[in-house]
């Protein structure tokens, strides 16, 4: 009987160890690491967002899945950003990260898009506006070349990349609607293989 009662004696001594550890140990813990903990965590996810609207309201970007990750800096008045995604120029990757940098609460921007010429938007309908944009500027731009106006040349445009169809009467007309369109700002690339040239009236020499 005494046996087990000193075995009873220590098992209670025991979990009233562990539930004061507990207690003091976990419990009761430095709350100010705690809110420091949930502080950075809650100016992490701000940054983070305040860089993703940003980069969504640039007509530019706005298209590609260009992701944004944020940690604490504790040396830096504001958080270390990292970019990371497929972008299809590098003017895009150069852009993301004049973007980042400028936004509120960013200390120092780590850039890893990488430049992929064949990479495609994300979200196509976001691009969808911008493209109509760009085509109507083509289609201005060759209407108020005199030498343009009166050619059959079709305009379509996906993603920032111009094609040209249809047909001029010289090569000189031709250039000329490829400068048109690579003058139009946002114009990624401009593809007028399936422009022909019918080499007709005063053509060339």
């Amino acid at each position: 009987m005494r046996i087990r009662s000193i075995l009873t004696a220590v098992v209670t001594l025991l979990v009233i160890a562990g539930g004061l550890y507990y207690f003091y140990g976990y419990r009761h813990r430095d709350i100010s690491a705690d809110f420091n903990t949930a502080k950075e965590y809650t100016e992490d996810a701000a940054t983070t967002s305040a860089v993703k609207s940003a980069l969504a309201l640039n007509k530019q970007l706005s298209s590609f899945d260009i992701h944004v990750d944020s940690t604490n800096n504790p040396g830096m008045s504001g958080n270390d950003v990292t970019l990371t995604g497929q972008v299809p120029a590098e003017d895009d990757k150069r852009v993301a990260e004049e973007i980042a940098r400028s936004t509120k609460g960013v200390a120092n921007v780590v850039n890893n898009l990488e430049v992929v010429p064949k990479a495609q938007a994300a979200n196509p309908e976001k691009q969808y506006v911008p493209d109509l944009e760009i085509r109507a500027a083509v289609l201005q731009s060759i209407l108020n070349n005199p030498s343009l106006k009166t050619q059959q040349i079709k305009v379509d445009v996906y993603n920032g990349e111009v094609r040209l169809s249809g047909s001029v009467q010289s090569s000189t007309q031709k250039a000329d609607a490829e400068s048109a369109a690579r003058a139009i700002a946002n114009v990624r690339d401009v593809d007028s293989n399936a422009l022909a040239v019918t080499r007709v009236g005063e053509g060339e020499s």
